[in-house]
């Protein structure tokens, strides 16, 4: 499924937004912080960004979890949500009786400094992270 600029910024944004998933979606936390290491280092210099998202995308699709993300990530275009914030509707089931089903709407911070990762905030008392690789107080996108 390789393909063109559109395709390379989706593959980058799921590879920004994977990391704050890793330690559910790899398996162990040893293959978490390895993956969250690799990723963090391609996307460090994204000077050529669809030679960055084809190697990003390696990564990524070495693991059914991950994979699964990016393959979510990018049917979610132009907007490139994690699976759990993109829009689902209940069309069967008790939610159906409680009321009508809307989209789960969240904002999105990223690191002000390096730009490298990417997280969503699922309700207003979760306190916003910082950086994992530099520390910063994420700021809403």
């Amino acid at each position: 499924m390789m393909g063109g600029m559109d395709d390379d910024e989706g593959v980058l944004e799921a590879a920004r937004a994977v990391r704050a998933y890793l330690t559910d979606l790899a398996g162990s936390p040893e293959a978490a912080a390895a993956l969250d290491r690799q990723l963090a280092g391609e996307l460090r210099d994204v000077s050529d960004p669809p030679a960055s998202a084809g190697r990003l995308r390696v990564l990524l699709e070495r693991n059914e979890d991950t994979a699964w993300f990016l393959d979510r990530v990018l049917a979610d275009a132009p907007a490139h949500r994690p699976p759990y914030f993109q829009p689902t509707y209940v069309t069967r089931g008790p939610a159906v009786l409680l009321g009508d089903a809307m989209p789960v709407t969240a904002a999105r911070y990223n690191c002000p400094e390096c730009r490298n990762y990417v997280w969503y905030r699922p309700d207003i008392g979760t306190p916003v992270p910082r950086c994992p690789d530099d520390g910063v107080l994420l700021t809403q996108a």
